[in-house]
């Protein structure tokens, strides 16, 4: 994975060479830095052109990392999401040990570590402590320089911290950054007097300047504006006021902004709200029947009081912190945050907006989740929301908190009928529909959880949803076996098929008689046998899958169809039923349209692999050309699914003896999947290890041992088991016998905690396993004197 990509040196940047040549020194001398000022004096801007002075550049070349924390509140802020957004800077994905792997990357070379809002995260609500240690971790390194930018002068307390105080500008710098905005020639004097009552502020005379240009104010109108704003604050009682509020208020009450009526105010308190601020792409979509919505948004970004960045309209965080203190008191009447509500609700499961989204949605829902009326809905939109971000963009959420401090019995959302009579004998209906939804959405956070490898706090949140569930009555107890099967479809993911089968047949004793959706609950648990019956070898593994189609027709939507069809299809495959494996694999694919989607590239795949192994080997390489062309065409080649469907299409290009091409397009596809840790990117990486096919042992090696560390992180036993045998293979061409023992052994340890036979492990793609050249594990199995003690 990549880095992120730098911000580049401000434009219009004046009166700050002393300061920007102080922190050039410091830094240069490997001391730590902290810019410390009032919102809006340009601390960020100072950071910015710190990072891309080129005797910084020089020192610390590519170790040059930037982070952003003012596109999050800091109520959302944990010690895993302040290591995340570190990670992703510094080019990789969250693990389980993200801080281990963090200190371990700084240390390796000289490194510049700029983190900007800092008070976001010494603020945090949670883990304030653990964070400042952390950073006092990082910073006590000899080879690491930290800039902080920050509004509170309270520091992590152990680093001797160059504290640069960043005051208003200059009087000759104030008006050159004025007039590099406003053009029309204004007497010395009387911009000395205007810039002086805004105390020479850098992002008031910013604002101040924008207003004047788009309202196409006179000097002497720009005055009137500004003591006119300047009275009326005054008047209502503010009593001693900050220049940055009258001319935030003298952009608010300008003709071009007044002419818009109150829907600017509106999306402006909106976009104060939302920490990533608002789609600019999606505006009209959020914003339905709004029909001066772009316009809004257009004068807004005019007037300087936002701007873009990274596609969505945002505020500078002092504007973002005005708005929020003066006008965001009331804001759940805002009708335009009612409807970015229901955007978010309507599209809660759907991976494109979550992955965009994902931080407005998190922090809209835990705001929206208190609200007694809506606290049940707004729970199970968590749940969905949960599981989409698992599937897209896994990482550390902030929502445990929340959820756990809800108290169901306050509660006002209506009960159905239906869940009114489960819950009859308590005469709490209210209450125990909220206790099942909120037991219900905590699994949903601990299955995340379990997923990035924050494996502790999973134990812990589960047994508090399970315990939840178990005091709710039948209703709850009828969730409780949709979490037994979650938690098997979990651990099948995982690889641990021991497990997953032991707690769907469990799961399956224990369903109650009275349970409504008894036919499509079996249904479900049937699929789940299939899938382990299919990856431990077993012979008609399809049965219990095609049993259950009938069932899933009832309810299920096509992609579910299409899976079945696949799952089907594989376990014919495998068991040498090839013309019943390519019957269902085209069923599958007649059941979806031809266009981008996962279902639609996996079915032409499993096409493909049957083709190969009747010896078709045209038909399989033009099924496989026809995947790849459309992948590549799709609007978002980005989608963590299509990184992982590039991957395999790789590794089978390199089977066929296409290195190069393979390499081109696995590279690229793995840098994406792995900035999400999840099943896909440990898939991408293992495959990323085609490597071995050209010859290049050493980097198939660092692919491996990086697809060993995620699937330890994340508690995944298969890739584990095929990356401990390519690295065994990798020692036996080196002839390094104990290494390549070492890696046998635990090869075989695996495979017995999954539950496959040695010869077991590769149950799918062709694409997946080692050539015959490669025979190391067979030796090993047969006892080669070699591999003896």
């Amino acid at each position: 994975m990549l880095p992120e990509e730098l911000p580049v040196k401000p434009k219009i940047f004046v009166g700050r060479d002393k300061l920007v040549h102080s922190t050039i020194q410091s830094l240069l001398e490997s001391r730590d830095v902290a810019l410390i000022g009032p919102g809006g004096m340009g601390k960020s801007s100072i950071a910015r052109a710190v990072l891309n002075d080129d005797a910084l550049t020089t020192k610390f070349q590519k170790r040059r990392f930037f982070v952003r924390f003012d596109d999050m509140d800091a109520a959302q802020i944990t010690f895993g999401t302040f290591l995340d957004r570190i990670a992703r800077a510094l080019g990789f994905g969250t693990l389980a040990n993200t801080h281990n792997l963090i200190t371990k990357a700084l240390s390796t070379s000289e490194t510049l570590l700029v983190l900007d809002n800092a008070e976001t995260f010494l603020d945090a609500a949670t883990d304030a402590g653990r964070i400042a240690d952390a950073i006092d971790g990082f910073g006590e390194r000899a080879n690491v320089a930290i800039l902080l930018t920050t509004r509170t002068t309270v520091l992590p307390p152990n680093l001797k911290w160059v504290r640069l105080r960043v005051p208003s500008l200059e009087e000759g710098a104030a008006c050159e950054a004025f007039t590099m905005f406003y053009t029309p020639s204004i007497e010395s004097s009387i911009l000395v007097k205007l810039l002086s009552a805004v105390d020479f502020h850098p992002l008031s005379i910013n604002l101040l300047a924008q207003a004047a240009v788009q309202n196409d104010w006179s000097p002497e109108d720009l005055v009137d504006a500004w003591d006119r704003q300047r009275t009326t604050l005054l008047e209502a009682g503010d009593g001693k006021i900050q220049s940055i509020a009258v001319t935030i208020e003298t952009s608010l009450n300008s003709p071009s902004v007044l002419k818009l009526g109150v829907t600017i105010l509106r999306l402006l308190q909106v976009i104060a709200y939302l920490p990533q601020g608002i789609s600019k792409q999606r505006l009209t979509a959020i914003f339905p029947g709004v029909t001066d919505i772009e316009a809004c948004a257009e004068a807004l970004c005019k007037q300087s009081l936002a701007y873009i960045n990274g596609g969505f309209i945002t505020l500078l965080a002092p504007i973002r912190l005005y708005i929020s203190n003066r006008y965001n008191t009331t804001i759940v009447d805002n009708l335009l945050l009612q409807k970015v509500r229901q955007y978010y609700k309507a599209h809660a499961d759907e991976e494109e907006i979550v992955r965009q989204d994902d931080v407005n949605i998190e922090y809209v829902f835990a705001h929206w989740v208190t609200d007694p009326v809506a606290m049940t809905s707004v729970l199970d939109l968590i749940g969905d929301f949960i599981y989409t971000l698992l599937d897209c963009r896994p990482r550390p959420i902030a929502l445990r908190p929340v959820i756990a401090s809800l108290d169901p019995s306050t509660s006002r959302q209506p009960v159905s009928f239906i869940d009114f009579l489960r819950a009859f004998p308590t005469l709490h209906p209210r209450r125990v529909e909220a206790m099942v939804e909120k037991g219900t959405c905590l699994f949903a956070i601990s299955t995340l959880m379990r997923w990035i490898g924050q494996n502790v706090e999973a134990e812990a949140t589960v047994t508090e949803a399970r315990k939840l569930l178990f005091e709710s009555g039948i209703l709850g107890r009828s969730r409780l076996l949709l979490i037994d099967w979650g938690t098997a479809m979990v651990y099948v993911e995982q690889g641990n098929f021991v497990a997953a089968e032991e707690l769907f047949k469990s799961t399956l004793q224990n369903r109650n008689p009275l349970f409504m959706a008894n036919k499509h609950f079996k249904a479900v648990i049937n699929i789940g046998l299939s899938r382990v019956d299919l990856y431990r070898g077993r012979r008609g593994s399809s049965k219990l899958c095609l049993k259950a189609l009938p069932v899933m027709k009832d309810i299920g939507t096509s992609s579910i169809l299409v899976m079945c069809w696949y799952q089907a299809g594989a376990g014919e495959m495998n068991d040498g039923n090839l013309a019943l494996a390519k019957k269902y694999f085209q069923t599958a694919r007649d059941a979806v349209e031809e266009e981008p989607s996962e279902e639609f590239y996996m079915s032409l795949i499993g096409l493909a692999e049957v083709a190969l192994r009747l010896g078709d080997r045209e038909e399989a390489k033009a099924l496989r050309a026809q995947a790849l062309e459309s992948v590549q065409g799709s609007p978002d080649q980005t989608l963590a699914y299509a990184s992982e469907v590039v991957s395999i299409l790789a590794a089978y290009l390199a089977m066929e003896g296409n290195v190069e091409q393979a390499r081109e397009l696995i590279g690229p596809a793995v840098a994406n999947a792995i900035k999400h840790l999840s099943k896909r990117a440990v898939r991408c990486s293992y495959l990323a290890g085609c490597e071995l096919i050209g010859g290049d042992f050493d980097k198939a090696e660092a692919y491996f041992k990086e697809t060993i560390e995620a699937c330890i992180s994340v508690l995944q036993f298969t890739f584990h088991a095929v990356s401990e045998r390519a690295l065994g293979e990798i020692a036996v061409t080196r002839q390094d016998w104990v290494v390549a023992r070492a890696h046998f052994e635990a090869t075989s340890k695996l495979c017995e905690t999954m539950g496959v036979s040695k010869d077991g492990m590769y149950r799918e793609h062709a694409c997946y396993m080692l050539g015959e050249t490669f025979n190391g594990w067979k030796l090993y199995q047969e006892g080669y004197h070699m591999f003896r003690t």
